[in-house]
């Protein structure tokens, strides 16, 4: 009995050894045939068996198998009809994991790796084009959908990631417009403006200033020559009251470009605002100003130096007993007026600048009525009046 059951056993196993061997170039003519006849589902249950079968041997390093696999699949793909749309939840991923097999076995120059290349390509367009009529409808989630089916078939694709990345963007999937950008810089072929794009984002949807001061400085680094990149890391210090990177910052881009105003009128800003040390700020602000004499906030922010000087100085006049005011009156007075005086250019110049500016019309009319500009005061007072329709 035991003879005749290795005997059986030997012969069930040699049975199964010549299915190996010869059973998947079957099912693939099968599924060949079926596929050109339209019979999805029967050209799907072939393919599959056949692969099924040999995942231990010969269809592996068959790229004709692969190949026919790879056109199953992506003519389930791209079946509009009702009868064979829920064959498979992942046929895009099969069919190009499939064409990609078939291209590795073969040359560039082998009609199947130009056949598969010919058929990813189709398949990128059909998703691309379906992407770009979505968001031109304004369906922008359906566009991001599709376009990012595209990295399916190519995965470092530029344009896929960046119509990815800007449908998202439009339908207010942040996050997901993050990845796609943050992936097409990966690439390294990323320009500028989607640098831009993930500042903004980090910037104004997730309000993480460390996120954006990284990505300013992979900016500088990529793109030397465009500023926008240590105006934005600047500026974003400033807001975010991280004033001593801020002003390490300002002072080594002021080294390297002497000639800009902004950076000496931010320094200026941040001295002034946020360090309280109003002489180191006017300083700045008056090398604002002489790189660009007509630079208005530069001017206005250092005549107004001047004139919270003399305020500052007539409000101490005014907290002391009347004793003390009497007897200090006239000296404190006049180091108001000079300090008045100081202001008086700069402010001009702003008003001379912006001259509806209801603002600078209002301190500069006070600044007149202090230094007895009786006749100025009261032509800024008329036309202030005009504006207001008063």
């Amino acid at each position: 009995m035991k003879k005749v059951s290795i005997a059986i056993i030997l012969t069930l196993m040699m049975t199964s050894v010549a299915f190996a061997q010869y059973e998947p170039k079957g099912k693939i003519s099968k599924a060949e045939s079926a596929l050109n006849s339209g019979d999805l589902d029967e050209a799907k249950a072939e393919v599959d068996l056949a692969f099924e079968v040999n995942n231990k041997g010969k269809v592996k390093d068959d790229s004709k198998s692969w190949y026919v696999r790879g056109d199953v699949y992506k003519a389930i793909f791209l079946d509009d009809s009702t009868e064979f749309q829920n064959l498979s939840d992942n046929a895009l991923d099969i069919a190009t994991e499939s064409y990609r097999k078939a291209m590795e076995m073969e040359k560039e120059t082998s009609p199947f790796y130009q056949f598969s290349m010919t058929a990813l390509n189709q398949l990128y367009g059909v998703v691309m084009n379906e992407g770009a009529a979505f968001y031109n409808e304004g369906k922008y989630a359906e566009a991001f959908d599709k376009f990012k089916l595209g990295l399916e078939v190519f995965p470092d694709d530029t344009t896929a990631y960046l119509y990815a990345g800007t449908s998202a963007q439009q339908a207010e999937m942040y996050e997901e417009s993050l990845k796609m950008y943050e992936g097409l810089i990966e690439t390294g072929n990323a320009d500028a403006d989607v640098y831009k794009a993930v500042i903004y984002l980090y910037k104004t949807q997730f309000e993480n200033i460390d996120k954006v001061v990284e990505y300013c400085n992979k900016g500088v680094e990529k793109f030397p020559e465009d500023e926008a990149f240590v105006q934005e890391k600047i500026t974003t210090l400033i807001v975010a009251e991280r004033a001593d990177e801020a002003e390490k910052e300002l002072k080594a881009a002021i080294e390297n470009d002497p000639d800009n105003a902004v950076l000496y009128y931010q320094l200026g800003y941040l001295y002034d605002d946020q360090q309280e040390e109003v002489e180191k700020a006017f300083e700045a602000y008056k090398n604002a100003i002489d790189v660009d004499p007509d630079y208005f906030e530069a001017n206005f922010n250092a005549g107004v130096i001047y004139y919270n000087k003399a305020a500052d100085i007539l409000k101490e006049l005014n907290n002391m007993s009347i004793k003390e005011y009497n007897k200090n009156e006239t000296a404190y007075m006049e180091r108001a007026k000079v300090e008045f005086e100081k202001a008086l250019p700069y402010l001009e110049k702003a008003y001379e600048l912006q001259p509806d500016d209801i603002q600078i019309m209002e301190t500069l009319e006070g600044l007149y009525i202090r230094l007895k500009m009786n006749e100025k005061a009261e032509e800024l007072d008329k036309k202030i009046k005009e504006i207001r329709g008063e």
